[in-house]
């Protein structure tokens, strides 16, 4: 895998209430492979204010990590088989947020790292959605990038 790459992230949350909220986004990013981690690192554009996310993300085995600073702060971990907690920091306040890993599945190739990861999401210990993320990692230059 190069030093430059681009990165996908997609999300979909199956909400309690409503219908299913899906999120992606793309961005150019910098991966690195240290002492048997993969690093990750990227920006992401926030909507409605127009700032910036500073995004890291550690994957060793079956244990993800991601860790996003800038208009929201959280170090969220995603372990098999585990239920995490952290606070979730926002602009309008904290929330208590557990995540309950139901499935996480990792592949590795030359030009790609993909990580899916099934959860269940709960705020101040009340489940509120059944959540699925995607990040694919894709060597610049590439010919396995292509827009779904």
């Amino acid at each position: 895998m190069t030093e430059d790459v681009l990165v996908s992230v997609k999300g979909l949350h199956t909400l309690d209430t409503a219908q299913d909220e899906e999120i992606e986004i793309f961005s150019a990013g910098k991966y690195f492979f240290k002492d048997g981690k993969h690093y990750l690192f990227y920006d992401e554009q926030v909507e409605d204010s127009g700032g910036v996310v500073n995004n890291r993300i550690i994957l060793k085995d079956d244990f993800v990590e991601l860790t996003k600073k800038g208009s929201v702060n959280v170090k969220m971990s995603f372990c098999r088989d585990e239920k995490t907690e952290c606070w979730y920091e926002t602009p309008f306040g904290e929330m208590l947020v557990g995540l309950e890993v139901t499935d996480m599945k990792i592949e590795e190739q030359e030009e790609l790292l993909e990580i899916n990861i099934a959860y269940r999401l709960e705020l101040n210990y009340e489940h509120v959605a059944d959540c699925r993320i995607c990040i694919r990692v894709i060597a610049k230059g590439s010919s396995l990038f292509h827009l779904r």
